[in-house]
């Protein structure tokens, strides 16, 4: 009896005869798919080989761009190193005459320097002697102005056109003082003394100065003298009349021109001088005036 077999191929199934010719059939079919197999496989490989192929060739070519381009920016640095050589060695041959010059330079500063030492040293010997000067003929001008004074005074008791002091007023070696109750300031005092063509009082010396002692009555007055300062700094001291300190009375420790402000002079109590604010601090003050002969 007959049977009938079916060959699958593709997917598809086909009745063959079967026998020994329907095996024949169903064998010979395989080495074509295996054929038509390794033809797909090997297009595929060719697609891929093809497209990495041309990836490399791409890239190749832009390596051989960038290759390129590394020769040109290095022959560019090249020239650049180049030029920056030329000028480290034009600078390196500028700095040596410009050292060259600051040590010349320097040395003539250093000339300079102990040229204006000496000229400051002379001129400090030279205010020295001139201070010096000034102090002794300040003593001259007031012993002659005491022995004056005295010769005034002993005029004044020969002869009665010499006008008295003003009440309240007291004399000594031919000058009138007045001695103030109540107080005020520096500016303030000398105010009230010239208004009584007078001036806070200027002490000549210790005979003066012991009559003013004797006559504080346990109060503290300003005195006809200021500071002279110079960049902030106290330099000296000057009576009204423009004379600088010759003479002076200060209590221990004085002057200390406390907080930079103590411009002003007064008298303590105790006849001892102190320095002091002119503005903030209230004094009594003493005027003195000479003698209308």
């Amino acid at each position: 009896m007959d049977t009938t077999r079916y060959s699958r191929w593709g997917g598809s199934s086909e009745e063959v005869p079967g026998g020994h010719w329907g095996r024949r059939v169903h064998w010979s079919g395989r080495p074509l798919f295996l054929a038509l197999a390794v033809l797909v496989v090997t297009v595929l490989w060719a697609v891929i080989l093809s497209i990495l192929l041309s990836k490399a060739s791409t890239e190749r070519a832009a390596l051989l761009d960038g290759q390129d381009l590394l020769r040109t920016n290095a022959s560019k640095q090249t020239a650049a190193l180049g030029a920056l050589k030329e000028e480290v060695g034009v600078c390196r041959s500028c700095c040596s005459g410009t050292q060259a010059q600051l040590q010349t330079t320097r040395s003539e500063l250093g000339e300079a320097q102990a040229k204006l030492m000496e000229q400051e040293s002379a001129l400090r010997e030279l205010r020295e002697h001139v201070t010096q000067g000034l102090a002794e003929a300040s003593r001259n001008r007031e012993d002659v102005r005491t022995e004056l004074f005295r010769a005034l005074e002993a005029v004044r008791l020969h002869n009665n056109s010499c006008e008295p002091c003003p009440t309240s007023w007291l004399s000594f070696e031919g000058s009138c003082y007045f001695f103030s109750v109540p107080k005020t300031t520096w500016a303030a005092a000398q105010g009230h003394c010239a208004d009584a063509s007078a001036h806070l009082v200027i002490v000549g010396g210790l005979e003066e100065q012991g009559f003013l002692t004797r006559n504080t009555g346990g109060r503290g007055y300003w005195l006809g003298l200021r500071a002279v300062r110079h960049l902030g700094k106290v330099q000296g001291y000057q009576w009204v009349d423009g004379v600088s300190l010759s003479f002076s009375h200060w209590n221990q420790g004085e002057p200390n021109d406390a907080r930079g402000r103590e411009d002003c002079v007064m008298m303590l109590r105790t006849g001892l001088w102190n320095d002091a604010p002119c503005d903030s601090e209230k004094d009594g003050w003493i005027c003195e005036k000479r003698h209308n002969c």
